[in-house]
């Protein structure tokens, strides 16, 4: 079932039965469409550990950005191609409990409850962990007995509060914390010193922090009346080091390694945001929206009196004035995104340096034209603005990111346009296509750290060596510095297909194409791919059994980085170069069967072609993967 956002609280509906082959089918809904993704976020709920998490945003007919769903994934799609926010669960049930274990010693546990479960209050707590620690991925001879392991944990209280239908007061404290290694750890280098490399090389480990608070209020939505929501929140990101080819006595931990570690960056981001709308009649409304970030940044440094760290506060405020109307079946939105960012800047290793050719004043449009016709509806969406860079932002694309910042310049759009139409349903029949198109201005090159760790500025399997510049022959020597940036726009072509049978047999398909070339492209993560899709089959044979066969595919994909020669940059014109990353394709199956109406087993195996291509350089993924379980509701 189809809904806007805005007719579901998240906070209301918020204790959830989270995977899809686990939810007691007759007490929940799915709810289908582009989600504005939540800023302050529990770790992904009810899904085993993934090594990264890839982001391809489309955008469907309706929208909503007055609130924002819970952060999680349904279980049988673990790398979902075409965009891992694109459906939620939510379960009307008071409490919900689920335990899963499988190979490699994964586990996953989900549990809730509501204390106070009224139509106008609510209160409760979530609970989650995740956990992987037995896989060897056996990358090399000298690393083979290394493991890959990752725990994540996380705890979150939200409560609500209806005042008689003069507003609804709202907040939550969410705390994720992770553990894990870098389990692709395999240097192609011998160490700065002897000492270093008379101990055998280990994996580095890390943890990282994830604490946030926010509270917020939004006035009854009456159509004759002004209305407005405010909210304010703090998020505070850590990583306990920074690991550092070349440095081989680690000052922050007092250990001997071949990696030298410092401290890792963090990040304190202070947020405030709001809106106020103003009817002018019963089918049109002036507004503007307000979003205003301060963020504390802490660059990581050596723990000796030399290298102290370096502490940078930078902010972007954004405002967006907008004028909306109906008329009959059509729907319009004329507005401006304006950003105003202040003391971006670029960092050295230990060196906080300007920036001077970017501005503070960016202005992208906002506008959105809708025509509904019954079951079918059209769609014209010009958008656009500026995403800050943060440690938080980054950790949505790579998990295994690096832990400092190399800028906090912000990414500019100064178009982000899609055109598309929707039909259906007819006799259980939907469909839908999209075009769109965006610019990115100072987008950055990620998903390279793990490999910097194995090659410090050397050359990566499936780079250049060489390049011919000057009338001579150069040697190519490689950073894989996330502070590079540069600029790319290009389109992407969409379709969906959907067969519903209701119990019979659920059909879905959809994908996407987006041609990349460099500079030329439709940014959809670090690894840029070509083609994006998936297909599933579900069925419902009886009340109680449920099964779903899932297939995920990410093709033709080329994670982009810089090389220099002679210590200079290559030109702009030569500077990307690319490396061949493996397809990634899934092939899932689940199983649930309730025992009762609030009980239920379930089966999983995923993975069952038993692919083990890397997700992001040095990073493979774990091959075939059998869990079981089961889940209940009270």
């Amino acid at each position: 079932m189809t809904m806007n956002l805005h007719k579901i609280s998240l906070l209301s509906a918020a204790v959830f039965t989270m995977a899809a082959a686990s939810a007691q089918y007759n007490q929940s809904i799915s709810v289908d469409g582009k989600y504005v993704p939540e800023v302050f976020r529990l770790d992904r709920i009810n899904s085993f550990p993934k090594q990264v998490k890839f982001s391809l945003e489309t955008t469907p007919l309706t929208y909503d950005g007055k609130s924002v769903p819970a952060a999680f994934a349904p279980r049988l799609l673990p790398l979902p191609a075409t965009g891992w926010r694109d459906s939620r669960d939510f379960s009307d049930s008071r409490g919900y409990l689920e335990l899963g274990a499988g190979s490699w010693l994964n586990s996953t546990l989900s549990a809730g409850y509501r204390f106070i479960d009224k139509p106008g209050t609510t209160l409760g707590i979530r609970l989650q962990h995740n956990s992987t620690s037995l896989w060897k991925p056996e990358i090399s001879e000298q690393m083979k007995d290394t493991k890959m392991y990752r725990y994540d944990e996380s705890i979150g209280i939200y409560g609500a509060h209806d005042f008689n239908g003069k507003g609804r007061l709202q907040g939550a404290v969410d705390w994720h914390i992770g553990n894990f290694n870098y389990y692709g750890y395999d240097p192609q280098w011998k160490a700065y010193d002897k000492a270093a490399s008379d101990n055998a090389p280990k994996a580095p480990t890390q943890t990282l922090n994830d604490l946030s608070v926010r509270l917020g209020w939004q006035s009854p939505d009456k159509p004759d009346n002004i209305s407005w929501n405010a909210q304010a929140g703090v998020r505070y990101f850590k990583y306990r080091s920074t690991y550092i080819p070349e440095l081989s006595v680690d000052t922050y931990s007092k250990q001997i390694g071949w990696l030298g570690c410092v401290r890792g960056g963090s990040e304190t981001d202070i947020n405030i945001s709001g809106g106020i709308h103003f009817p002018t009649s019963t089918k049109s409304t002036i507004g503007i929206d307000l979003n205003a970030d301060i963020i504390r940044y802490v660059h990581p440094a050596r723990t000796d009196q030399y290298y102290p760290p370096i502490y940078h506060t930078y902010s972007m405020v954004t405002l967006t004035p907008y004028y909306s109307f109906s008329r009959d079946r059509l729907l319009v939105r004329i507005g401006a995104d304006i950003d105003l960012a202040f003391n971006a800047k670029n960092y050295d290793y230990y060196e906080l340096r300007g920036d001077g050719n970017y501005s503070f004043f960016h202005i992208a449009p906002d506008i959105k034209l809708d025509y509904l016709a019954g079951p079918v509806a059209f769609y014209l969406h010009a958008l656009g603005g500026s995403r800050l860079n943060t440690l938080a932002g980054n950790y949505e694309l790579d998990y295994y990111q690096s832990p400092a910042l190399g800028s906090t310049r912000p990414v500019y759009s100064p178009l982000d346009g899609s055109l598309g139409a929707t039909f259906g349903p007819f006799s259980g029949f939907s469909a839908g296509i999209d075009f769109a198109f965006r610019i990115s201005r100072g987008e950055y090159l990620g998903g390279w750290y793990q490999e910097w760790l194995n090659r410090r500025g050397s050359v990566a399997p499936g780079l250049p060596e060489t390049i011919f510049i000057d009338n001579a022959e150069r040697d190519l020597s490689y950073s894989y510095s996330n502070a590079q940036r540069y600029n790319i726009h290009g389109f992407s072509i969409g379709a969906r297909a959907a067969y519903d049978l209701g119990k019979i047999i659920k059909l879905e398909a959809k994908g996407n194409y987006q041609p990349q070339n460099g500079t030329s492209g439709y940014f959809n993560g670090y690894d840029r791919p070509r083609w994006t899709a998936s297909i599933s089959a579900e069925t419902n044979p009886w009340s109680t059994l449920k099964l779903k066969l899932a297939y995920d595919y990410r093709g033709v994909r080329n994670i982009y980085t810089m090389g220099s020669y002679n210590g200079g940059l290559i030109s702009d014109a030569e500077a990307l170069v690319s490396r061949r990353l493996p397809d990634i394709t899934y092939l899932n199956f689940g199983a649930s069967y309730g025992i009762t109406s609030n009980f239920n087993v379930w089966i999983q195996a995923d993975n069952l072609l038993n692919r083990h291509d890397e997700l992001l350089p040095g990073l493979p993924q774990l091959g075939v993967r059998l869990a079981a379980g089961f889940g209940m509701t009270f």
